[in-house]
Order: structure tokens, then C-alpha cells, then sequence
């Protein structure tokens, strides 16, 4: 099996689960201390945090639209919620 969830299925359930994914690379972002990948398949996106010095070596070899695969544990994060911001409401953002 070459995925245990897809990028869409990552739910507060799944939180503390090992879990294979597999999908192509979206975005990366390299803040220094942390990598960010964004890895997207055919049911969503899924932001995957990268803090090992090594592995932040090997990311750097990935270009967006690379297919990887990856098993981590999934640690989950809030959701922010953001209010919506259009023309009609701007004076309660």
C-alpha cells in the first residue's frame, strides 16, 4: 500500500497516528529553521513541517511537482479561523 490517507482524510482523529502519504509537491518554503512542504493529491493539500537538519539536506533536492512519498507521525495543528473580508464588511475586519 503505498498511502494509508489521502492529503484530504487527515482529520483530529488521525492525530498521533503514523501515516503514509503520497502526492506531489505543491510549494516549499525553507524559513531557516524549519521546512515546509505542501503536498497536494487529488482529495486536498496537506502542509507537512520538517525540523531535522538532515532531512531539511535531503528536501533541498525536491523541486514543486516531484512526487514523494512520506510516513510520519501526524501531529495536527489548529485550524486558524479567518474572518472574511470583503468590501461589505471591511469595517468589522
Amino acid at each position: 500500500m503505498y498511502r494509508t490517507k489521502t492529503c484530504g482524510e487527515l482529520k483530529k482523529e488521525s492525530i498521533g497516528q503514523t501515516v503514509e502519504l503520497a502526492g506531489w509537491v505543491q510549494k516549499i518554503r525553507n524559513l531557516g529553521g524549519m521546512v515546509f512542504i505542501d503536498l497536494r493529491d487529488e482529495f486536498g493539500i496537506t502542509q507537512i513541517t520538517i525540523q531535522d537538519e538532515k532531512l531539511q539536506e535531503e528536501v533541498k533536492e525536491i523541486n514543486t511537482e516531484s512526487c514523494i512519498h512520506i510516513i510520519r507521525k501526524s501531529c495536527g495543528k489548529k485550524q486558524q479561523k479567518y474572518k472574511n473580508c470583503n468590501r461589505r464588511n471591511r469595517s468589522r475586519c
